[in-house]
């Protein structure tokens, strides 16, 4: 039900009442799947939102097979994929390892310890 009133609009889910039923808005950008936007509307959703959705959106979906897996979504959520790099870029090259985690290295913040400081967040 939608109805206008002079200061906005009033949305409610008909039926029994349940979690707060609330709907994303992106606005005017582009949303492509596995954005960060979609991280926040995971968080949300296992928050105890209802926020009508599509796990296809989700990084670890799958295009091809059409499975979702969980796992991949934490991995991301969890900065594994920065762990990785900083893993490589060290390997690979000290001095833009240096310059690109400059920031992460004046906090003292190394690659095995990321998945720890984001848990603890």
């Amino acid at each position: 039900v939608v109805s206008t009133q002079s200061t906005g609009y009033l949305v409610e889910k008909e039926g029994d009442k349940g979690a707060f039923y609330c709907v994303l808005d992106t606005g005017l950008a582009r949303t492509s799947s596995g954005a960060r936007i979609f991280g926040g509307l995971k968080g949300a959703v296992d928050g105890g939102l209802d926020i009508p959705h599509s796990s296809k959106r989700f990084p670890g979906y799958n295009s091809e097979s059409g499975d979702y897996d969980a796992v991949t979504h934490r991995s991301r959520i969890l900065g594994e994929h920065i762990s990785n790099y900083m893993q490589t870029l060290l390997d690979e090259d000290q001095d833009a390892s240096k310059r690109q985690f400059s920031a992460y290295n004046k906090e003292g913040i190394m690659q095995y310890i990321i998945e720890e400081m984001y848990t603890k967040a």
